[in-house]
């Protein structure tokens, strides 16, 4: 089913179709106002304060949002402690959090309203196919650390939770225009209808284009792998609120079409992915407790892929998740939430897969338990258990070490959170925290079989149906204290994180052939310090700041030990008066490392020094009345390098938004 076709279907089942329970629906505005901070519910179930939840998490709320300048959300990831991002191309962006900064192993999970968006076949995250844009968001939460058992398989580094407003109570009515250089040319439009008392439906629709920069070392081998990145994106959003206690009905439907280049260690790929997604559920509150169902489907479609390595292919995902929970009160003292999930994700690739389709079947159940010793003093413990059925239907390539029963084979494992929180004064609390989180391989490295181009040496790449879950070990300190004196909040973060075994792929004799071939490798350590200190206020003067240390040992490394920046700082300071807003931005992020492949019979992998950089963004704001804005930003006022194949160069934006 083509893009267009499964949007209009999925457009036209919004009615009767019973959507996902997400955190939409949870009147953020009233418990801001009651709390007097920002409140979630996405790490227990219920409303809590930032400052109760049992995770270390950071908030960008709208207001952080609309003062940005930003114009993607890697933009905003990066302006807080913790996060590193690394930019593919001048339109592709990875990030991470506390390390592990990796093309194609996203070891953090995000979420949109309650929908992973994962690509199952690479194990990626692509920020460009999110059908969501900036104005349509309430909040990020930004947890840090990792959640497997709290959130799912993979949130083994944290968790980005994106959560938009709720097109029942919130309306998002706006158009934008953007222009820039580099041809930068984007328009967005949301329409917020009501559909009677205790129903709405938010329709956003987005087209964005520029011409691709950065390349560095530009070769004609790697410029003809230059590709704009485009992006198209619709999506319907809608929420029912079922008459004498219902319930409450969501339904989300979605198609993105992007074009662009991204990069796996260093050659370059261009490709074109189409995204449909379909989301369904319904929350009530029962006897037994606040029940909530919900179910979604991705398709995911790359009708090209053009390597410099691999050459040409396509590559066909399709993810289905099922979920269910009930969240209840046992006693005074005690909640609980009892969860199973469901997941079957399935890909083709053409000759990367030889020819085969991979599948997986996962299912898991879990145990949330929160008790409260006193109003000060209250624990959550949780327990996950993940069980992963791999396996492989098609042709195999004569050539290929394993046969489709090889594929036949399961794995999993127990994955565990446990905090402590304690509030010591009115204004100070405490988090000591530790976890366990499970990384699953994803189905590329499990299965994949492709050549080389004889420019790359010609060598064959052999993923492995025997690779395993890797565990990581996650020790956390926080502490956060208010300081009424300057209106302000800071925070402070130790972390020590224990991967315990990677993948990797070594040389290896497959049929008398010299080839790469997936193996488990030794772990690492991650280890570091997070500062922040930020005062927040609609008029007047806004700043803040926060300042990062991190170190991260591989024990195996091939000379890529401390591959990720040590030390990153971040400031920003701003003043609105009147119709007007200015806004500074500034970071700093010191040397790292990156890998540069030579091509030849023999290629050459080179380990070259990234340099310290530094990013200075500001942006002035006028609201002519109070339905027009004009904002002039200039991204990155000196040019930067924050990867071995990408510069980015300074971008200059002039946006007008009409809001009614």
């Amino acid at each position: 089913m083509n893009g267009g076709r499964l949007f209009v279907l999925g457009a036209l089942m919004l009615l009767p179709l019973a959507g996902g329970a997400s955190a939409q629906q949870f009147d953020y505005g009233r418990y801001e106002a009651l709390f007097g901070e920002p409140v979630t519910v996405s790490a227990t179930g219920k409303p809590e304060r930032i400052s109760d939840t049992p995770v270390i998490m950071d908030v960008i709320g709208a207001d952080d949002i609309a003062r940005s300048g930003a114009r993607d959300i890697p933009t905003l990831l990066r302006r807080l402690s913790g996060i590193d991002v690394a930019h593919s191309s001048s339109g592709t962006a990875e990030t991470s959090i506390r390390g592990y900064q990796q093309p194609l192993g996203s070891r953090v999970m995000v979420l949109l309203n309650g929908r992973q968006v994962y690509f199952d076949g690479f194990g990626e995250d692509f920020w460009a196919t999110l059908p969501v844009e900036l104005e349509e968001i309430r909040q990020i939460e930004v947890i840090k650390g990792s959640q497997s058992a709290l959130y799912g398989f993979n949130a083994v580094d944290g968790v980005i939770n994106i959560v938009t407003f709720d097109p029942v109570d919130d309306k998002v009515n706006m158009a934008r225009a953007r222009i820039g250089n580099h041809s930068r040319r984007d328009l967005a439009a949301s329409v917020t209808q009501s559909l009677g008392e205790g129903a709405g439906i938010r329709i956003t629709a987005a087209d964005d284009h520029a011409h691709d920069f950065g390349i560095i070392n530009r070769t004609s081998d790697n410029m003809a792998f230059a590709k704009n990145p485009n992006r198209k994106s619709v999506s319907a959003d809608a929420g029912f609120t079922l008459p004498e206690g219902g319930g409450r009905i969501d339904a989300e439907a979605a198609h993105t079409d992007v074009t662009m280049r991204w990069i796996a260690l260093y050659p370059f790929f261009d490709t074109r992915i189409k995204t449909d997604s379909i989301k369904a559920g319904y929350t009530v509150e029962t006897p037994a407790g606040q029940v909530n169902a919900t179910a979604y489907y991705t398709a995911i479609d790359m009708p090209w892929v053009q390597s410099q390595t691999y050459g040409t292919f396509d590559i066909t995902d399709r993810i289905a998740v099922a979920q269910v929970s009930d969240l209840f009160k046992w006693g005074a003292d005690d909640s609980f939430r009892v969860g199973a999930e469901g997941r079957r994700s399935e890909m083709a690739a053409g000759g990367l897969t030889g020819g085969g389709s991979l599948t997986g079947n996962q299912t898991a159940g879990s145990l949330m338990w929160e008790h409260s010793f006193s109003p000060a003093v209250s624990a959550v413990n949780a327990v996950r258990y993940d069980y992963f059925q791999l396996e492989r239907s098609g042709p195999s390539p004569l050539a290929d070490p394993y046969s489709n029963s090889d594929y036949d084979r399961s794995i999993g494992g127990v994955s565990v959170n446990s905090a402590l929180i304690t509030k010591v004064s009115d204004l100070d609390s405490l988090r000591l925290s530790f976890a366990r989180g499970l990384k699953l391989p994803s189905l590329s490295d499990f299965g994949q079989v492709q050549t080389y181009v004889r420019r790359y040496g010609g060598f064959t790449y052999y993923g492995s149906p025997y690779l395993d879950v890797a565990s990581v070990y996650d020790y956390q300190f926080g502490w956060e204290r208010k300081l009424p004196v300057i209106d302000a909040t800071m925070n402070a973060n130790v972390f020590h994180e224990m991967t315990m075994k990677h993948i990797s792929s070594p040389y290896g004799m497959v049929n008398g052939v010299l080839s790469f071939t997936s193996g488990m490798a030794t772990g690492s350590v991650a280890n570091g310090l997070e500062l922040s200190l930020n005062h927040k206020t609609r008029t007047g003067w806004n700043w803040g700041g926060n300042y990062t240390y991190e170190r991260l040992h591989e024990h195996f490394d091939w000379g890529y030990r401390n591959a990720q920046p040590t030390n990153k700082l971040n400031a920003h300071l701003g003043y609105a008066w009147d119709v007007w807003e200015s806004d500074l931005y500034a970071t700093y992020v010191s040397p790292t490392k990156g890998i540069v492949i030579t091509p030849g019979l023999r290629p050459k992998a080179s380990i070259v020094t990234i340099k310290d950089y530094k990013i200075l963004s500001p942006r002035v704001a006028w609201h002519a009345n109070e339905f027009v804005t004009v904002e002039a930003v200039a991204e990155n006022l000196w040019p930067y390098q924050d990867s071995a194949p990408q510069r980015m160069e300074t971008s200059y934006y002039l946006s007008v938004k009409v809001t009614y």
